[in-house]
């Protein structure tokens, strides 16, 4: 008797091995959380132009050569506390990371593509342009943009405020049990509104 055979779900993180490596192999693993019918696959692309110079040429070769070793400690790094069966690893050359992304994304099947950012604005990223964007913008699947998860305002926002350190405070105290401070605890300025269309079958609770 044969079983029919059952696709994985394909996930593709982009590699720059840089600050932004860290994160988006990080969420990859834990999307891909040890599930069997998971392939992750981790591209790096080595940028270079068409028309390049014999020294260039000879630049981007070693890059194509080490990247392989370069990639290794990150992905060692996270397998220690993720339970990930797989890892596959691509390594690209292109004058274009962006288009390399989703190519490889089409050529491994992707329904999922993470992609990490810096965050750049105005000048800059006009000037150096945004992998994550044209990636988001043209992709054919699903798309995440991994960022460090920073709710200090470190990073600034005109529109979003920084959590309460109140009800950050109540949280670590209690362990989670009661998330809500004194003051946001007060139904007229709570924060969230529960409907039956959020539970299942009582399964999900309300914030206390």
């Amino acid at each position: 008797m044969t079983t029919s055979y059952q696709r994985p779900y394909v996930i593709l993180a982009s590699l720059e091995l840089d600050s932004t490596a860290d994160v988006a192999i990080d969420q990859a693993m834990r999307v891909a959380g040890g599930r069997d019918s998971v392939d992750l696959h981790l591209v790096h692309v080595v940028v270079g132009e068409a028309q390049a110079s014999a020294e260039e040429i000879v630049r981007r070769e070693t890059q194509l050569a080490d990247a392989p070793e370069r990639i290794k400690p990150y992905v060692e790094r996270h397998l220690e506390s993720h339970a990930v069966n797989k890892v596959l690893v691509h390594v690209r050359t292109s004058e274009d990371p962006a288009k390399a992304i989703l190519q490889a994304a089409v050529d491994v099947g992707a329904d999922l593509i993470i992609v990490g950012s810096h965050r750049r604005r105005g000048l800059q990223k006009l000037l150096l342009g945004s992998v994550a964007e044209r990636v988001l913008k043209d992709a054919h699947c699903a798309v995440m943009i991994a960022l460090a998860k920073d709710y200090s305002r470190d990073e600034a926002s005109v529109t979003i405020d920084p959590p309460c350190p109140d009800c950050l405070k109540v949280r670590a105290e209690t362990e989670g049990k009661v998330f809500w401070c004194e003051r946001h605890s007060h139904r007229y300025v709570q924060p969230h509104v529960y409907s039956p269309s959020d539970r299942r079958r009582d399964s999900i609770m309300p914030a206390t």
